[in-house]
């Protein structure tokens, strides 16, 4: 390597991934894409979350679809908003999304945006706070259904797309327990899935054999969508996972050990993600950290649950009232020294409701 070159790489980061070229499984991908658009009717619901994945398969399908011979379906991008995203993560959701339209309709694309949101009843805090649900466990993990499957599923049954194509961004590269999930529903291809919940719909993964190094390639080499940067993701997933070594050394191990998600979660150990990023020096994220960890720690603590089961059954109930009032207060808190918007007044009110019928 010549000097040069090695200066180039300590300014910037992607230097070295940015002299590759596009993998074999990039170029295929917007080719089956790209077909897949073109040999049916069924309009597309794609979902995004804002994460590598989702954001790797909304760049190549922006790409495919503007090379298809016709627009004759509409394509939805739709966004589930928890109300408990960590909040950088939903941030840069909802950014891609206020620009991606606009994007879309100026080249004459037929991509639309969606934004859908649990029922208030189903809201995190309604539901431990409001109602005394003790907060998730791998054993008894309440709140996948409730804020983000039921949500979605409802949408697409109101609008009548029990037979549209969804899109996803999942790849069997990402665990073993994800490659194992996914064998149990494929299709005529690997590309092609049965969904769990509703037979008659089909699942669309066009990223399903990519590894790390095609989803970052994809997202810091393609331009296009401008809406979906990738560096602005590659430099957030870097602060969540520590570091970052495919965006610096494209012999390293790739990066992508980083969730994004909810940030309340209680399964996921540790609360890793949130630690990093503060590590990385967002602070503000402390308080979260903090009310979290809160969560975990008191969740099957005897003296904040019922004695009996709402059903009358001897066994670790709700929350007591006492654990709700405080987890409310903790949370307030929370929210006033992170500046961010955690609960707003109508969950307030809704948990409210909940501590009255109590």
């Amino acid at each position: 390597m010549n000097a040069i070159e090695n200066e180039l790489r300590q300014k910037d980061p992607v230097y070295c991934l940015r002299k590759l070229p596009l993998t074999p499984r990039i170029k295929s991908a917007i080719e089956l894409i790209k077909n897949a658009y073109e040999s049916d009717s069924e309009p597309w619901i794609v979902g995004f979350s804002g994460g590598k994945d989702s954001s790797c398969v909304l760049k190549l399908l922006f790409h495919a679809i503007r090379l298809a011979s016709f627009h004759h379906k509409p394509v939805t991008v739709l966004y589930c908003d928890t109300g408990v995203e960590i909040p950088l993560a939903a941030r840069l959701a909802h950014n891609v999304l206020n620009s991606l339209k606009d994007e879309a309709t100026k080249l004459g694309l037929p991509i639309g945006i969606k934004i859908v949101s649990p029922p208030m009843k189903d809201h995190f805090f309604v539901k431990v706070i409001g109602r005394g649900y003790p907060p998730p466990t791998d054993k008894f993990r309440w709140c996948t259904d409730r804020l983000r499957i039921n949500p979605i599923s409802n949408l697409l049954h109101e609008n009548g797309h029990d037979k549209a194509i969804v899109v996803i961004g999942v790849r069997q590269d990402e665990s073993n327990t994800r490659a194992q999930t996914l064998k149990k529903y494929n299709g005529s291809s690997i590309y092609w899935k049965r969904q769990k919940q509703d037979k008659n719909r089909r699942l669309f993964t066009p990223i399903i054999d990519f590894n790390l190094t095609d989803v970052w390639q994809t997202l810091l080499l393609m331009p296009t969508p401008h809406s979906v940067h990738g560096r602005t993701i590659a430099d957030l997933y870097a602060n969540a996972a520590g570091e970052c070594p495919t965006i610096r050394d494209p012999d390293a191990a790739p990066c992508g050990a980083a969730r994004f998600g909810c940030w309340t979660c209680t399964v996921a150990k540790n609360g890793t993600t949130l630690r990093n990023l503060i590590q990385s020096g967002r602070v503000e994220l402390i308080p979260l950290l903090e009310f979290r960890l809160w969560l975990d720690k008191y969740r099957n603590d005897k003296n904040y649950r019922w004695k009996t089961r709402r059903n009358g059954k001897p066994g670790l109930g709700p929350m007591t009232m006492r654990w709700r009032r405080m987890a409310l207060k903790k949370l307030i808190k929370a929210e006033a020294t992170s500046g961010f918007r955690l609960i707003d007044e109508a969950e307030i009110k809704a948990i409210k409701n909940e501590w009255r019928r109590e």
